[in-house]
């Protein structure tokens, strides 16, 4: 190994588990609060009934599904490659670690 890389493997766990924790993979977190304001803009759409707001309405949940679910995934797609990462680095394969850090946020490390 090269003197380039020193990761505290511990602290590195920890703190993807509380990130984990923060996004809700489990429903909880970020992924429940999302669940919950969609929920809330369906309910506001039913109930509207009055076309320009319905179409106000749409737009704003259609805007915020995007950026929500982009926000999301590159939030998954970081904690995966720090993760990779740091599981390459553990095992001596630093040519692999680097590559999983540059895939983080990118998406292309999810099997979605």
């Amino acid at each position: 190994m090269s003197g380039e890389w020193n990761i505290d493997i511990y602290g590195v766990s920890l703190v993807l588990t509380n990130l984990s924790d923060l996004l809700g993979l489990e429903g909880d977190g970020l992924s429940g609060t999302i669940d919950s304001i969609s929920g809330g803009i369906d309910m506001a759409l039913t109930n509207a009934k009055s076309p320009p707001v319905e179409a106000a309405l749409g737009g704003f949940l259609e805007h915020f599904t995007g950026e929500t679910d982009a926000m999301f995934t590159r939030t998954l797609s970081c904690l995966q490659g720090a993760n990779d990462a740091t599981l390459a680095y553990n095992q001596g394969q630093e040519e692999m670690a680097a590559e999983a850090q540059q895939q983080a946020g990118t998406g292309e490390n999810l099997d979605l």
